[in-house]
């Protein structure tokens, strides 16, 4: 086969995958694309965190196909986290803390930052998936204060801070992930990481 055939075989070859893969883009993965554009928009469950105000307070606001993005930015608590606040070691608030958990003023001078820029550097500006306290998802009756758990990429923001021993499991009120917290923060106590390390 000379050049000038091997060229043209390549040619149509190409144009044939192109039409292939547009076809496919078109009539399958286009729709399936767009039904799930639609139930995220039906659910209201996507998120964006504009910011993280400390080791389990985050501002958020819901993603919207339309520019710009009307939707109110508001507040909102990881739910069944009890984290240390801001603050140095003569702070009351840090004080006030440390105390009524046991622990060392000094120590969550220590570890308040880290809770934050941990949970800020794995979700701030990350799409969300928010369900409320019971495990339902949606955003009926999320405003400002509401107590949220947060999913980004499949991975749980609430369970990944107490893992890391950076915040304790607040059992003051129900929700539905209480088992897997209890037990994520056994084993942080176990393993003395965070707020369990050892002074």
């Amino acid at each position: 086969m000379n050049a000038r055939k091997k060229n043209q075989l390549f040619v149509t070859c190409f144009l044939l995958g192109m039409f292939i893969f547009t076809g496919i883009m078109t009539f399958v993965v286009g729709p399936i694309l767009m039904e799930k554009r639609d139930q995220v928009a039906q659910d209201k469950i996507l998120f964006k965190c504009q910011s993280v105000l400390d080791g389990s307070t985050i501002e958020v606001q819901m993603r919207a196909w339309e520019r710009p993005n009307t939707n109110p930015v508001f507040k909102v608590k990881l739910a069944g986290l009890d984290a240390p606040p801001l603050g140095d070691a003569e702070d009351p608030q840090v004080i006030a803390w440390a105390e009524s958990h046991n622990l060392s003023p000094a120590l969550i001078a220590k570890l308040n930052e880290s809770a934050f820029k941990n949970l800020q550097a794995f979700i701030r500006k990350q799409n969300l998936f928010l369900y409320r306290e019971d495990g339902s998802r949606g955003s009926q009756n999320l405003s400002d204060g509401s107590y949220v758990h947060v999913f980004v990429a499949g991975s749980h923001a609430n369970l990944k801070q107490i893992r890391s021993g950076l915040a304790l499991h607040d059992t003051s009120r129900p929700h539905a992930f209480s088992d897997q917290y209890a037990e994520a923060q056994a084993a942080a106590k176990a393993q003395h990481k965070g707020l369990w390390a050892k002074e």
